[in-house]
């Protein structure tokens, strides 16, 4: 067996042209399958993270008819948000942090163009969400972040400065404790809410950072409630689907704006990156009312995941395609090889080498072949895999203005895929041309030209 081992290995090396251009094929096969992996695993987890580190979280509690009730009345979906439901959360296996957020259709009206338009008001409080989604700052595009703890409620204060409005209401005007008769004051509301918006709406409004704007709403009471904010940030999730008309406030100023206490429209949950998700839900699905619904983030992808699945689709495709162009040079390799080596193949034959010897003597030389060819690929790939990972691939995608960064990955479990699927195809290929040579008879073999 070691003999046939040697010669197998010496035949490569002396057939040099031929078994140079089946090792590029191979080579090439490779490099280019687990280069565009890596490239594709790197663009997936980009939108894995995304989702679940920027938009999502990894799982979302809801009611049962979310979606399709969301924007008809906002205030007939929410569930349930306590300390003891949040203790109930965090205390499941997996969970590492759980943030509530509250949404309601509003109308935004800006101040100075007095540009009115709809929106989607998305209410958070700034100490957990960043906890659940840490990359949501990432896409702060100008601006700031809403800081829940600087949120201050609109107070009636004196002001004794309305020369705008001298002479008018003069008998309305009260007196401060200490001031002349002829001192007038006004009542005046002071307050201090923060409000961030994406930069369509920013450009709708043609508003800029640090504008007044007025958020109507309506209560859960149906009344009219008007909340005066500030534009602190503009955020551009550059992810396809994100909402373009969508506003955030903070989660307590739009509770007690809509007079909606201990409730909220969804619950967002971080787990831990080595949980399963779907394990996770289980469990949370145990403890909640049937009429709550969980969701993973797989779920909430909805286009995105579409997306992947096609990818994934396409990546296989391309896979047939390639290996199916590698087997097809081996085989026309070996074939060529077996008819410049008829001489050689009857001189074995004649020295007592047996059918089963002629046979594995070209698949061993095959395996050899395609252990070069796919090692050496698979080596460059991972090379500037590795690169790439460490540098990161940034590109804006269409019609976003944040750009993207991707970090190409690659898994083991895929190089040993392919690395055994590239022994498999040299083996496959060469089978047929080696079965061929072995049913060659000696004196036949001896004197072919």
């Amino acid at each position: 067996m070691f003999d046939l081992i040697k010669v197998a290995v010496r035949n490569v090396g002396r057939n040099k042209r031929r078994a140079l251009i089946t090792i590029i094929t191979v080579f090439i096969g490779v490099f280019v399958v687990v280069g565009i992996r890596g490239l594709l695993d790197g663009l997936q987890n980009e939108i894995k993270s995304g989702l679940t580190r920027k938009m999502h979280g990894d799982i979302q509690i809801h009611r049962l008819g979310y979606e399709d009730t969301l924007e008809a009345n906002p205030y007939k979906i929410l569930i349930p948000y306590s300390d003891e439901m949040r203790q109930i959360l965090k205390g499941t296996e997996g969970v590492v942090e759980v943030t509530p957020r509250l949404k309601v259709m509003a109308l935004l009206n800006h101040q100075k163009s007095q540009s009115t338009t709809p929106v989607i008001i998305n209410s958070f409080s700034s100490q957990t969400e960043l906890q659940v989604v840490p990359r949501f700052k990432d896409a702060l595009l100008k601006g700031k972040m809403i800081d829940s703890s600087q949120e201050q409620e609109a107070v009636t204060v004196i002001d004794d400065d309305l020369s705008e409005a001298k002479g008018l209401d003069e008998e309305t005007s009260t007196q401060v404790k200490g001031t002349s008769p002829s001192s007038k004051t006004h009542p005046k509301a002071v307050g201090y809410h923060q409000l961030m918006v994406t930069p369509s709406l920013m450009r709708g409004l043609h508003a800029e950072i640090g504008d007044e704007v007025v958020v109507l709403l309506q209560d859960k009471d149906n009344m009219q409630q008007a909340i005066v904010a500030t534009v602190v940030g503009v955020v551009d999730f550059a992810m396809p689907g994100a909402a373009a008309r969508m506003a955030w406030m903070d989660f307590g100023t739009l509770q007690k704006a809509a007079g909606i206490y201990g409730q909220a429209s969804e619950i967002a949950l971080r787990i831990k990156d080595t949980e399963d998700s779907e394990t996770v839900r289980s469990q949370l699905k145990a403890k909640l009312d049937g009429d709550l619904t969980v969701q993973t983030w797989i779920e909430l992808a909805g286009i995105l995941r579409d997306s992947m699945n096609l990818q994934n689709v396409i990546f296989n495709l391309v896979l047939f395609i390639v290996f199916s162009i590698v087997i097809s040079a081996i085989i026309n390799t070996s074939l060529m090889t077996v008819m410049e080596r008829t001489r050689e193949i009857g001189t074995l034959m004649a020295l007592g080498y047996r059918r089963f010897h002629i046979t594995l003597q070209f698949l061993i030389e095959s395996t050899v072949i395609g252990l070069i060819g796919g090692l050496s690929g698979m080596t460059l790939a991972i090379v500037i895999l590795f690169v790439l990972n460490k540098q990161g691939l940034t590109f804006a995608l269409p019609g976003q203005n944040v750009a993207t960064v991707l970090y190409p990955t690659i898994k083991v479990v895929f190089l040993a895929k392919v690395f055994f699927l590239a022994l498999l195809s040299a083996l496959g290929a060469s089978f047929v041309p080696a079965y061929r040579a072995s049913k060659m008879k000696p004196v036949q073999a001896l004197t072919t030209n």
